[in-house]
C-alpha cells in the first residue's frame, strides 16, 4: 500500500523547511512546493520538488494533484487570500486533511484591527468551512526570530517592548507538531496553541543569548517610528511591519498569552527551552 503524499507549501521557509526534513526523516512521501527552484538544491534528494505560487492560482493544480495532506504555510502582504488559493486548489484535487499554521494572539483583543491578524482569522475561518479535515496550529514567538533581530555589529537587539515578556518556542517542536497532526490520527478539528516552556523576558532573552555566545549584547527600547523605518528598510511590507508593531505594543503592555502545555501533550515530550534553541544556534548568532 503507498504511503499518503504530504505537501508542504512554504517548503524553504523556517517552518516548512523543518516539516518538510522531518517529514523525510521519518519516511513519509513528501512534495515540498517552491517558488524558486534554485533553493531546492537540499532537498532535491529527499523531497518531491514542484514549482508553485500561492500568489498564482493557475500553477497550483499540479502541485497539488495526488496529494492526501497538506500543510498549508505562508508568508506575505495578504495571508487569507494566498490560503484561499491553496486551500481551493486542495479541495479540487480531493485532498483529505490541510493543517494550516496560523499565529497566536490574532484573536486577542490588543491585535484588533490589524490586518495581519484579520488575514488570520478569516484564513482559519474559511479553512474551517471547506468541508475538509482540518488543524490549525497556532504558533508563539519564534526563537528563531532572534537570528534576525540580533545587529551583531552593534551588539544590540532593537525592539519596542519594554520590560514585556513572551514565550520563546523552538521552530523544530512547531514542525513536529505539524508532522504529528500530518501522520497520525486524531488531530482534526484541533487548535493548538504551541509555546515555549517559559515566559521570559525580552531582556532576559537577550542576556541568555550574551552569555550563550560570550558576547555582552544590550536590549534597546527603541521608539515604534524607528522600529517600523527599520522593517521597511529591510523589505517588510507594510501590513506586516504594523501588525508587528501592533503585537510589540501588547508585549510592552503585558498582554501576551502565557504559556501553554500543548507541545508536551501532542508530541510526549517537554518543549525545547530557549536555552536548549541557543545552545545549538551559537555559532548562526555569533555570525
Amino acid at each position: 500500500m503507498t504511503s499518503p503524499l504530504i505537501l508542504v507549501t512554504g517548503s524553504t521557509g523556517t517552518i516548512g523547511s523543518e516539516a518538510v526534513r522531518q517529514l523525510v526523516q521519518g519516511g513519509h512521501r513528501v512534495r515540498a512546493m517552491m517558488r524558486d527552484p534554485a533553493k531546492a538544491a537540499k532537498l532535491r534528494n529527499a523531497a518531491e520538488i514542484v514549482t508553485a505560487d500561492l500568489t498564482r492560482p493557475e500553477t497550483l493544480a499540479s502541485a497539488f494533484a495526488g496529494v492526501d495532506k497538506a500543510f498549508v504555510v505562508s508568508n506575505g502582504a495578504d495571508i487569507a487570500k494566498l490560503e484561499a488559493n491553496a486551500f481551493d486548489a486542495a479541495k479540487k484535487a480531493g485532498v483529505k486533511h490541510i493543517v494550516k499554521l496560523s499565529g497566536r494572539h490574532h484573536d486577542a483583543d490588543f491585535m484588533a484591527g490589524a490586518a495581519l491578524a484579520r488575514s488570520h482569522n478569516e484564513s482559519e475561518e474559511r479553512l474551517r468551512g471547506l468541508g475538509i479535515a482540518w488543524t490549525i496550529l497556532r504558533p508563539g514567538l519564534f526563537a528563531s526570530n532572534f537570528l534576525i533581530w540580533l545587529v551583531r555589529d552593534q551588539r544590540a537587539v532593537f525592539l519596542p517592548v519594554g520590560q514585556g515578556r513572551d514565550t520563546p518556542t523552538d521552530p523544530r517542536d512547531i514542525a513536529a507538531v505539524a508532522v504529528k497532526a500530518l501522520t497520525e490520527p486524531g488531530h482534526d478539528g484541533k487548535i493548538y496553541e504551541l509555546t515555549g516552556p517559559e515566559f521570559l523576558s525580552y531582556a532576559a532573552m537577550v542576556q541568555k543569548m550574551a552569555e550563550k555566545i560570550g558576547t555582552p549584547l544590550k536590549l534597546v527600547d527603541v521608539p515604534k517610528a524607528d522600529a517600523h523605518a527599520g522593517m521597511m528598510a529591510a523589505g517588510v511590507p507594510s501590513t506586516q511591519a504594523d501588525g508587528l508593531l501592533q503585537y510589540f505594543d501588547g508585549v510592552k503592555a503585558g498582554h501576551i498569552y502565557p504559556p501553554t502545555q500543548t507541545i508536551a501533550e501532542v508530541l510526549g515530550r517537554p518543549p525545547r527551552s530557549f536555552d536548549a534553541w541557543l545552545d545549538d544556534h551559537a555559532a548562526a548568532l555569533r555570525g
